[in-house]
């Protein structure tokens, strides 16, 4: 399954959340998951914004760790 923000969503239109790539160049379920488990341990986390937040950046995408 490709991994795409639902456009029309009224509920995503109003938090400002909005296509990182195309329908064709978006990546499937599995090479998300890929993609995350073949960084766990290997990269360093930052902190972020929030408190008790770090963040790491998986294919483009902040992927957030809440500790």
């Amino acid at each position: 399954m490709k991994l795409v923000p639902h456009e029309e969503s009224p509920v995503l239109q109003k938090v400002g959340i909005s296509r990182l790539c195309g329908l064709e160049d978006a990546p499937t379920m599995e090479a998300w998951r890929k993609a995350r488990t073949t960084t766990y341990g290997k990269v360093e986390l930052k902190v972020g914004k929030e408190a008790g937040v770090e963040e790491e950046v998986v294919n483009g995408v902040v992927v957030k760790h809440y500790n």
